[in-house]
């Protein structure tokens, strides 16, 4: 005779209702990694294969959880001889999605960054990666002890994790990747002297970009990776390629270069150089090839479309560099549309123009 629960229906009746819970929530992650992939294919560079991959696993990922679906919902039905299947495909597709989570946020979201094509592709593939995968760790963690409370005699046989595996895990994992954050902050965040900047509401400056947009700082001034030196008070303001540069301030363009191609160490740069009123002059480099809007002489007004954002020469993904120069030396500067840290941009925080 069947072991009946409180509440009614067999208890493997209701193990497998509640292993097809976990397993179709398996489903509706692999189907948030699976779909938005389809968007590297707008891109070029390392995102279109880092897309390829991604959809390759995911929809494999997708496949064997329809696999171990398919047993939960057998035993469901009461087929109690599919208990084992669905014990193992519960514990290890939980495993396989937290591993594969853990690929997609740094492998996926390095691809898919590296790259020109929709910004958002790399956050989604790292931030949901990192959730995603603390979510099936628990789930591994935990099915388990679904199966020892619903499935009742059958599943006292069931061997439970222990809790300190669990913990090194997270601590492995979730120590890892937050020194990586916290050396790639160090190395490009800079120091930051605010007393030797000019005051935000004086400025003459705005960010270099369309009205209401947020970018995300990649690097910011003085840092210990290449804005140092001439080129201590520049930014790498991150943006998906083929979207407007704007002048962040009025003037003059005085040089114009949009004929090169091509990125990484070596390759040469795209730029327009705009001069001011006081002789100091903006750069903006890494345009994209061809897309220059203005010419030497040409008189531009702030908020004036320049070019296109590229990623062309020292550089890994779309994005603006930007800097002020006097006499070949760059200089300090602020941006009256930023609000905060005295309208100083920081690296990896996010700032939206006013214009």
């Amino acid at each position: 005779m069947r072991e009946v629960r409180a509440g009614g229906g067999t208890a493997m009746t209701r193990y497998g209702t509640a292993a097809s819970i976990l397993l179709i929530l398996l489903l509706v992650y692999a189907a948030v990694m699976f779909f938005p992939s389809f968007a590297g294919f707008a891109g070029d560079g390392p995102m279109v294969p880092t897309a390829v991959v991604a959809l390759l696993t995911w929809g494999g990922f997708s496949v064997l959880t329809l696999h171990g679906l398919r047993r939960a919902l057998a035993v469901r039905r009461g087929e109690e001889n599919r208990f084992d299947a669905t014990v193992f495909w519960t514990k290890t597709l939980s495993l396989i999605g937290a591993l594969l989570s853990i690929v997609t946020a740094f492998a996926f979201g390095f691809g898919a960054f590296a790259s020109c094509g929709p910004v958002w592709l790399s956050g989604l593939y790292h931030w949901v990666g990192l959730v995603g995968s603390m979510l099936c760790f628990g789930a591994w963690f935990a099915a388990p002890y679904l199966a020892r409370e619903y499935a009742g005699e059958a599943g006292q046989r069931v061997e439970r994790p222990g809790w300190g595996r669990l913990v090194v895990v997270g601590a492995v994992v979730y120590g890892l990747w937050a020194v990586a954050w916290l050396v790639g902050w160090m190395v490009l965040r800079g120091s930051i002297d605010a007393g030797t900047y000019p005051t935000a509401a004086k400025s003459p400056y705005q960010l270099p970009y369309p009205e209401g947009q947020r970018s995300w700082v990649i690097q910011g001034n003085n840092s210990h990776f290449n804005h140092k030196g001439d080129e201590e008070f520049a930014w790498d303001f991150r943006r998906q390629c083929g979207t407007p540069v704007l002048a962040a301030r009025a003037g003059t363009v005085v040089d114009v270069e949009d004929g090169f191609e091509g990125n990484g160490k070596g390759k040469k740069n795209n730029f327009v150089e705009v001069k001011h009123d006081d002789g100091t002059v903006a750069k903006y480099l890494h345009i994209q090839t061809g897309s220059a809007k203005v010419k030497p002489g040409d008189t531009v007004q702030q908020g004036d479309a320049l070019a296109e954002v590229g990623n062309v020469g020292n550089s890994l993904t779309g994005h603006i560099h930007f800097v002020v120069e006097k006499g070949g030396d760059s200089i300090p500067v602020t941006f009256q549309d930023v609000d905060e840290d005295k309208g100083i941009p920081r690296t990896f925080e996010h700032y939206a123009s006013a214009k």
